[in-house]
């Protein structure tokens, strides 16, 4: 146990709900900041604040107020910039400012790639005001894939086959950027996986590697992911090497990491690696069933200091599969999952969509209406769960059409 430390953690949102009791389970005192007042993981924190994200004096002083050692977030970007400066007032052990942002630009990203010979996909910065460069489309030849050069959560991007698609996507993608800048870069084809890993003073150890099921082109959104990824010995080493190789680059330490890569023809290429745990419940919920290693755990370890465990006590299989609802229907009715939840097989379930909203089109991924996760002992065994699952927890939806609601 250690006693008498205290963590800060950024966020109180399901995805940080197994942060915040990792914490407990290893005797760390959490405080725990987040924008809403209403946030799930608000009652399993030792200390609660309603924080404004960008208000670093409240961050500040709360942080001084108790002692905090160490720093910690899953999933979310929007906190790291503040951690990073928190960390240097305050001496604790983070990523420094130019680490930070070489994770959160994708321009950087890519330049620290380029510069560290890491493998990844040629690219060009179309910047705020910039029209298409045409002569360098052409150089590159289609496919090409356009992205904000600061957005998260597959906002954004978009792969292109034609100029007029380009040209279409263009100030759609520039949209989700802060700066208005985009990236141009080549498609990368081949299967892609994430890869999820912990660096402790400087030791990088790939803790597992997840399969993804992505939407169809031009979108491309990420409606599953199943652990452990289908690869060869050969292929994993690969994949391994590069993601550590990129981990260097980016200059990444006494962190987890999150990094996205697509096996090409030509071997593993970077996509992209944030300096952070994974969302999508991959390095949480999905990590701790496949093989035992609790990366919230690891994370907080290496946040004070401490070495992470990183044994891997089992190995079976567990996926998360995305529902996909009617789009246009709206919600009238969403009837008890329990039963769901209660299946030896369910590892979580989960239902985003409000009762009363309209079911949008899935074009990044905040917009996908639940989930479910579910292990077992086979690839094909999860895959088929996955699915029965999903039509299990769709099957609570009832829709009101809209005629009907004005009746009423």
């Amino acid at each position: 146990m250690i006693m008498g430390r205290c963590i800060l953690i950024f966020g109180a949102g399901l995805n940080q709900l197994s942060l915040i009791r990792a914490a407990r389970e290893l005797g760390v005192t959490s405080v725990v900041l987040d924008v809403s007042e209403d946030a799930p993981g608000r009652p399993l924190a030792d200390h609660f604040y309603c924080v404004p994200g960008d208000d670093y004096e409240t961050t500040l002083t709360i942080a001084r107020r108790h002692g905090v050692a160490g720093l910690v977030t899953s999933q979310m970007e929007k906190p790291m910039r503040l951690m990073a400066r928190l960390a240097v007032e305050l001496g604790l052990q983070f990523h420094s400012p130019e680490v930070t942002e070489r994770s959160l630009d994708k321009w950087l990203m890519k330049q620290a790639f380029l510069a560290g010979g890491v493998p990844c996909a040629e690219g060009y910065l179309i910047r705020a005001g910039e029209g298409l460069p045409e002569g360098r489309i052409r150089s590159m030849g289609f496919p090409l894939i356009l992205k904000p050069k600061d957005a998260t959560s597959s906002q954004g991007v978009f792969r292109v086959d034609t100029m007029e698609e380009a040209k279409g996507f263009l100030d759609i993608a520039r949209r989700f950027s802060k700066s208005g800048e985009v990236i141009l870069e080549e498609f990368l084809d081949g299967p892609e996986f994430s890869v999820e890993s912990i660096t402790y003073r400087g030791k990088t150890t790939v803790v597992q590697i997840t399969e993804k099921f992505v939407s169809p082109f031009p979108c491309t959104v990420e409606m599953g992911h199943l652990q452990p990824a289908p690869l060869t010995a050969a292929q994993r080493a690969a994949v391994e090497r590069c993601v550590v190789h990129a981990v260097e680059a980016i200059g990444i330490d006494n962190s987890a990491s999150h990094a996205e890569v697509k096996l090409t023809a030509q071997g593993p290429k970077m996509v992209e690696i944030g300096a952070r745990l994974g969302g999508d419940f991959i390095s949480s919920y999905l990590t701790t069933t496949s093989c035992g290693v609790d990366m919230d755990k690891a994370a907080i370890q290496v946040a004070l200091g401490e070495v992470p465990d990183l044994e891997h006590r089992h190995q079976q299989y567990a996926y998360i599969k995305y529902l996909q609802l009617p789009v246009g229907e709206r919600v009238g009715r969403i009837r008890d999952y329990d039963d769901l939840q209660a299946c030896d097989e369910v590892v979580m379930a989960h239902i985003s969509q409000p009762v009363g909203s309209l079911i949008p089109q899935i074009t990044e991924s905040r917009k996908r209406p639940g989930f479910v996760i579910v292990k077992g002992s086979s690839r094909e065994e999860v895959l088929q769960l996955g699915q029965e699952c999903a039509l299990r927890l769709m099957c609570k939806f009832s829709f009101r059409r809209e005629q009907e609601l004005a009746a009423e």
